[in-house]
């Protein structure tokens, strides 16, 4: 490999570390995703790596769902809207493009995860400092939600500290000897990461996490005949988390809020509360769908629709936000209509599908996470989101990554 080629692959492998590392802190990762793609510009050789585009089915599949959302733009009339939605969902283009043509092998994408972690320790070191300098010095309790969480929504920081916990779970339980972090130091970052997630309190973040555990718990009692010792940490989880929505008020009071509403017979259209609204919301987003069918109501459109039916249906706290639809199912369905849901939904079924076959569980537990978190969500609607899945989505599913094949 000439020294050319081996700088532009190194730039590769070294801007992926940099955008991993800063995605906890929500800063400069659209620098770096903009020089990754520089760098694969002028690294040449644009014929074979579109050679390689156009051989990988489920690449064009990704970069069709992109596509998909810049053919909204023709029929969009919020054109400026449109183009900014375009611009946010930029990554859902690059990073197929890149990681296709250019995969990690398994050494790379380890120490990408070892990054990863890596800002997601720095972030909470930081909001656990500010957190303790604005109780102590102002008398001002930020350890909960969104008062904790200044530098990324919680939901998202939430789902970056799920799949991390599940890298370093995955990587305890493998049968390999040569482990990227020690047990103890692996076993205090998920303690820590579980810690952080439960100041975070976000509803999904925290049921995604007790699923997490509970899976790998079960997994382990079938794998290997531990039957005491999988029931005990069962019934020890079990008490934990409901020691947990029992005596934390924080917590306790936003599932109480969100039994609440489910279980409502009544609506209160001025309802601003996250679950309830969400219900609202996607009643709302429903009708929407109902007459824009086919094509959807638009890119740029898709906020202007459902605020116009918050308005039609009297629904003034989801009014007074101009909320989106807070699921991205039902988002992109609004958006770009029955096609584009259906590319949509091709995007998680194929892959998912191939990871199953190959047995790649930390790819099978990412989709997992992110679908579980497009139910609250309408993840892409913010860079926060849609770089984080479009980043790690491309870099499992099209690296070298055996070393991902795990036996709990």
């Amino acid at each position: 490999m000439t020294g050319r080629k081996q700088f532009h692959v190194n730039a590769h492998y070294y801007l992926a570390l940099l955008i991993a590392f800063c995605l906890p802190l929500a800063r400069l990762v659209p620098i770096f995703i903009v020089l990754m793609l520089i760098n694969w510009l002028f690294e040449g050789g644009l014929k074979n790596k579109m050679h390689t585009i156009l051989k990988s089915k489920i690449a064009l599949l990704f970069i069709s769902f992109f596509m998909i959302h810049l053919l909204g733009l023709i029929y969009t009339e919020n054109i400026d809207a449109g183009l900014f939605d375009v611009q946010v969902k930029l990554s859902l283009l690059i990073f197929p493009l890149l990681f296709v043509s250019k995969p990690l092998n398994a050494m790379r994408v380890n120490a990408v995860f070892v990054s990863f972690i890596a800002g997601g320790i720095v972030c909470s070191v930081i909001m656990l400092s500010r957190a303790l300098y604005t109780y102590y010095a102002l008398g001002e309790n930020n350890f909960f939600y969104q008062a904790f969480s200044f530098l990324v929504h919680p939901s998202y920081l939430s789902m970056y500290f799920n799949l991390s916990i599940s890298w370093i779970l995955l990587n305890l339980f493998t049968r390999k000897s040569n482990h990227t972090f020690s047990k103890t130091i692996s076993v205090l970052v998920i303690l820590f990461f579980t810690f952080i997630i439960v100041l975070l309190s976000s509803k999904m973040g925290l049921l995604t996490l007790i699923l997490i555990y509970f899976g790998f718990i079960i997994a382990f009692i079938v794998n290997r005949k531990k039957y005491l010792l999988g029931i005990t940490s069962l019934v020890v989880m079990s008490v934990l988390v409901f020691s947990l929505i029992r005596f934390v008020p924080e917590i306790r009071d936003r599932f109480n809020n969100a039994v609440t509403a489910m279980s409502s017979s009544s609506e209160d259209q001025s309802q601003s509360e996250s679950t309830a609204v969400r219900l609202l919301i996607w009643k709302a987003a429903n009708q929407v769908i109902s007459e824009n069918f086919l094509f959807g109501a638009g890119t740029g459109d898709a906020k202007d629709a459902l605020v116009k039916e918050y308005e039609k249906q009297g629904m003034t706290g989801a009014l007074h936000h101009k909320l989106n639809a807070h699921n991205e199912f039902y988002q992109v369905f609004v958006s770009i209509g029955v096609i584009g849901f259906i590319v949509f939904l091709l995007c998680l079924v194929f892959p998912l599908s191939e990871a199953l076959k190959a047995s790649n569980m930390l790819y099978i537990l990412f989709l997992l996470i992110m679908i579980l978190n497009f139910v609250p969500e309408s993840m892409f609607e913010t860079q926060a989101g849609v770089m984080f899945y479009a980043f790690f989505n491309s870099l499992l599913c099209f690296s070298n990554n055996k070393s991902t094949n795990i036996y709990i």
